[in-house]
């Protein structure tokens, strides 16, 4: 069974840790999280990476890119803002399908 991690600033990480979340990597910079986020996507064990939307702005848009379209393990940016839009996406990414097919589908 894959875990999940969760990858960001002190107090993002120990929300998650009060959840049950074990693998909780705490960074402070883009290079911490670059660094961090590759050991994350080389542990087999993991499934699903959850993370701030804040910290992962600290990195240039390649970098953003390449985590956010990782398919193992998944990334997922945590936003207090996030739109009905930003779920399709992963949704698609996630399962493969488009679940908003059709006229009334959010833009």
């Amino acid at each position: 069974m894959k875990k999940i991690a969760c990858l960001g600033t002190e107090a993002f990480t120990l929300g998650f840790q009060l959840a049950g979340i074990r693998e909780a990597r705490t960074v402070a910079s883009a290079r911490q999280l670059l660094d961090e986020a590759h050991k994350l996507r080389a542990d087999k064990s993991i499934g699903i990476v959850i993370t701030d939307e804040e910290v992962l702005a600290l990195l240039d848009g390649h970098e953003r890119s390449e985590l956010q379209d990782s398919v193992e393990p998944v990334f997922i940016a945590v936003s207090a803002k996030a739109g009905s839009g930003d779920i399709r996406k992963m949704i698609i990414k996630s399962i493969g399908v488009d679940l908003w097919k059709g006229d009334d589908a959010p833009k």
